[in-house]
């Protein structure tokens, strides 16, 4: 009886820090009174070692955690992807999806009906320029163990770098360059303590592997380009900007 009793209570206190990790966060970024621009993402391609040395044995953690199905060639897209809902999350900016545009002109034109094709100020290119994840500690030369699968977020170590530019279409003068880069130990906003299915954070578009800390990084690069952008073609509607996390002050030790 007693050890049942303890069971149950443990399954509680496991069930209570569950509900804890999945409260609901909302996405960082500024926000703005009205769209102002018209703007297209084009997909990411990937220049960082992990994408262009596919059989390299040193890289083959970030493959073992990348999602099913396009693999390395789809982490441009994926990128380009949570970069989207990122800037749609602003209301700075008219979304222009061409591929949707394409399928519903091919569907209206079975019916004599013509789309005009939309007007697009600016559109937003970029490159994935570093590409890192690795688990510290252990056996091997150099410190650092392969991680193969998503193992606890305190062991794991990402790192993504994209390069961004926002392009004028008509004259392919670029408007606006920067690099960016986001690390798994010094990350901003707190974003990914929620877990995968939480807040504005959850469903479809806002991950890209199988893997915590790769996720984490991704979403933080995003974010700060989000915001950057905005603030860059947008900065005269923006009505809220994101305010960052309060630091939990160090309790003082009270020993003598």
């Amino acid at each position: 009886m007693k050890k049942s009793f303890a069971m149950l209570l443990a399954l509680g206190v496991i069930a209570q820090a569950g509900e804890t990790k999945t409260e609901e966060r909302q996405i960082p970024v500024v926000k703005c009174s009205e769209p102002v621009n018209s703007i297209m993402v084009m997909e990411f391609d990937c220049k960082a070692g992990a994408c262009q040395q596919p059989n390299n044995p040193k890289l083959l953690p970030i493959f073992e955690v990348l999602t099913t199905g396009s693999g390395i060639q789809g982490l441009g897209k994926g990128v380009s992807t949570m970069l989207t809902n990122a800037l749609k999350a602003t209301n700075c900016f008219k979304i222009v999806d061409l591929e949707q545009y394409e399928k519903m002109k091919k569907l209206l034109e079975a019916t004599g009906q013509k789309v005009q094709p939309p007007k697009v100020d600016y559109m937003i290119t970029g490159s994935i320029t570093a590409l890192e994840l690795e688990r510290s500690g252990g056996p091997l030369g150099g410190g650092v163990v392969p991680l193969f699968g998503a193992i606890s977020i305190k062991k794991d170590k990402a790192k993504m770098g994209v390069d961004v530019n926002v392009i004028k279409p008509e004259t392919l003068e670029v408007a606006y360059s920067k690099s960016f880069e986001a690390n798994s130990e010094k990350t901003s906003w707190g974003l990914f303590g929620a877990g995968a299915g939480a807040g504005g954070f959850g469903g479809g578009g806002w991950s890209i592997s199988k893997n915590l800390s790769l996720d984490m990084v991704a979403r933080d690069v995003v974010v700060q380009v989000a915001n950057a952008i905005a603030e860059v073609l947008a900065k005269d509607k923006i009505v809220e900007r994101p305010q960052p996390p309060k630091e939990e002050k160090k309790e003082e030790s009270t020993n003598p």
